[in-house]
């Protein structure tokens, strides 16, 4: 008797069905946003607008059945925990990593109030698995260091909007979150601490985003191990 085919993997299948989500919300509001009515004359103006709202409501209509769709395909998101070196050191932990960081950079996202970036588990993933047998053996700041810039090189968050962009004062939108998150994993809390902990370490990753950013466009993994070993303990 022969084996029953292997289960596909749903981490891309989740990916793609967010991915179609994100599409669709985006979608909508680009056409919309750049149609000129304002600038067209009075009765040309007026007939456009109407075809606008229609157009608007069938995105909307779209957009609740993706999302609707989505969410039964994805069910809930995970609560964020974890430890980092707990994570680093554990073989076989990528998919618990990966679905722990999709959590923890939405919630991220959402204090920054830059909720409309896409957020890949596959990448994070990628990420996880590009650490070599040497970095998982380091200190929790050098681990937080080498996966925020395997997190950067893996597109982990994609398609972030001018006015995502606009909410964060200074630096990279992606750099802030992924740096947030890794000075939350190397926090010491407990788990009824987490979210608490997590929007802390958002606020800190803010007020630290100059010299974060500096170490992420240079890609200097010792910068920003520096970093983790002076900051974490604060969050």
């Amino acid at each position: 008797m022969s084996n029953p085919s292997p289960l596909p993997d749903p981490m891309p299948l989740r990916d793609a069905l967010r991915g179609m989500r994100h599409a669709m919300r985006r979608g909508g509001e680009t056409f919309l946003d750049a149609m000129p009515v304002d600038s067209l004359p009075r009765p040309v103006a007026e007939l456009a607008g109407l075809v606008l709202r229609e157009v608007g409501e069938i995105a909307n209509r779209a957009n609740q059945v993706a999302s609707g769709f989505a969410r039964l395909a994805l069910g809930a998101d995970p609560k964020p925990h974890g430890s980092l070196h707990l994570l680093a050191a554990g073989h076989g932990d990528e998919d618990a990593f990966a679905k722990g960081m999709y959590a923890a950079l939405r919630l991220v996202l959402r204090r920054l109030h830059a909720p409309s970036a896409y957020v890949s588990e596959t990448a994070a993933r990628s990420a996880y698995l590009a650490l070599t047998p040497d970095q998982r053996l380091g200190s929790q700041p050098s681990i937080g260091a080498a996966l925020s810039l395997a997190l950067v090189e893996a597109k982990v968050m994609r398609g972030t909007s001018a006015a995502d962009a606009a909410h964060v004062p200074v630096g990279s939108v992606e750099h802030m979150a992924i740096f947030a998150v890794m000075l939350w994993l190397q926090s010491n809390r407990s788990e009824d601490q987490d979210e608490a902990a997590l929007e802390s370490a958002t606020d800190l990753a803010v007020a630290l985003a100059p010299e974060a950013g500096v170490a992420f466009r240079a890609r200097d993994s010792k910068r920003l191990e520096t970093l983790f070993a002076e900051f974490a303990s604060h969050v």
